[in-house]
């Protein structure tokens, strides 16, 4: 392999060689300074303000002289020409390498920069979150004790059926005259075997205690239809009067 490369770097310097002495080549006057015709360097300029910073770096260029030292390239001979491109081809890869290092290190960075990115997210959301949370804490202000919420749930609890509307005995329930109407005959005799069942046995059972709310639900259900009918004092004791039968089917005998 490298006694072709060899070959072929032969081939190329000196088809180089033979193009640069067939062009006419200007010699300096005797009164013009050397400097005057070497070559010159791609400008360096640079903007005013932050420098670019290039993605992948640029290597070094080199600009070689020529005969007499003038700067200005001409031909050479072969073996020079070969060398030459043995040089460049060592730059190109040097180059290559240059460019995948840099490459690995852009990249690198970049999933640096993502980690942080998702890191920075994940903090922000859990404290906005936790800054809702004491904001919604402090509107609802202290939560309720024990015994605030039991005082809220005995004042909100139907009051219980006086023993003249309910008898404890022998489970018999003394209607208001407005639930004596006959629309409510069949919720009547539903819960007169209920109650009555309950003073035999002390208690009511799961399901029959759901067979009652039943039926106070369709007594109050039918009740609301009344009420342009009634007197308001009238709607207002029987409506108490269904909620107290419903609670009492959850309470024993006492």
């Amino acid at each position: 392999m490298k006694p072709m490369l060899m070959v072929l770097f032969f081939a190329i310097g000196g088809a180089v060689a033979m193009a640069q002495q067939n062009q006419p080549q200007s010699r300096p006057s005797s009164g013009a300074p050397p400097s005057a015709y070497q070559s010159t360097p791609p400008s360096t300029y640079q903007p005013q303000g932050p420098a670019y910073q290039a993605a992948v770096p640029v290597a070094p260029q080199v600009y070689g002289g020529g005969s007499g030292g003038w700067g200005w390239s001409g031909g050479g001979t072969a073996a020079g020409n070969a060398l030459q491109g043995m040089a460049s081809v060592v730059n190109a890869r040097g180059n290559y390498n240059l460019s995948t290092s840099a490459a690995a290190i852009n990249m690198t960075q970049a999933q640096k920069q993502e980690i942080q990115n998702w890191s920075s997210f994940t903090n922000t959301y859990f404290d906005l979150r936790a800054t809702n949370r004491r904001a919604r804490t402090e509107e609802r202000g202290k939560p309720l004790t024990e015994e605030q919420l039991n005082r809220i749930a005995q004042a909100g609890a139907p009051k219980p059926l006086a023993a003249q509307q309910l008898d404890a005995v022998s489970g018999k329930i003394a209607w208001p005259s407005v639930l004596q109407d006959d629309k409510f005959q069949e919720q009547r005799d539903a819960l007169e075997a209920a109650f009555a069942a309950r003073a035999n046995y002390g208690t009511m059972p799961w399901q029959e205690q759901q067979n009652v709310q039943s039926a106070t639900n369709a007594m109050l259900d039918e009740l609301s239809g009344m009420i342009s009918d009634l007197p308001p004092m009238d709607y207002m004791a029987a409506k108490r009067f269904i909620q107290s039968l419903a609670y009492a089917a959850r309470k024993p005998v006492s």
